[in-house]
């Protein structure tokens, strides 16, 4: 027997009412998940963070259950991609973990920064001039 979604899996950056105990009010999805529900499926869970801040650093983000959400205000962006998400999901619920990766970094900068010159002596006289009076250029025209 193979492994369902019980309900439907909300798209990232949706905007949701969340309402239980400890929280109450508009919040967006930024990540999600399945919590496995008896042998026949699992249902939707999600990590959401306080609408309109996000994953803000003074802002605390939380897990909540689908059962835990009241309204839908707006679905986000879905396509092809969230069903292959989630049907992989749930055959590694069912099956085990799969041996994975890393994620990689970046690994070279996003911005080419020149070099910064070694010495005096490799500067043009307008370089020179210019460290010493970064205003030469219109005190000329004076």
């Amino acid at each position: 027997m193979t492994l369902k979604l019980l309900g439907n899996l909300l798209g990232l950056g949706s905007i949701v009412r969340v309402e239980n105990e400890n929280n109450n009010g508009l919040y967006v999805v930024l990540a999600r998940g399945a919590m496995r529900e008896g042998e026949e499926g699992a249902k939707p869970r999600y990590l959401v963070a306080p609408h309109p801040y996000g994953n803000a650093p003074d802002q605390e983000t939380f897990p909540v259950l689908d059962s835990e959400i009241k309204a839908v205000v707006f679905e986000g962006y879905s396509d092809e991609a969230d069903e292959a998400f989630i049907e992989d999901l749930l055959d590694q619920m069912e099956h085990g973990r799969r041996p994975s990766k890393a994620a990689s970094q970046f690994k070279e900068a996003l911005t080419d920064i020149p070099e910064a010159l070694e010495s005096d002596d490799e500067l043009s006289d307008e370089m020179i001039r210019g460290k010493i009076d970064p205003f030469y250029k219109l005190r000329d025209l004076a």
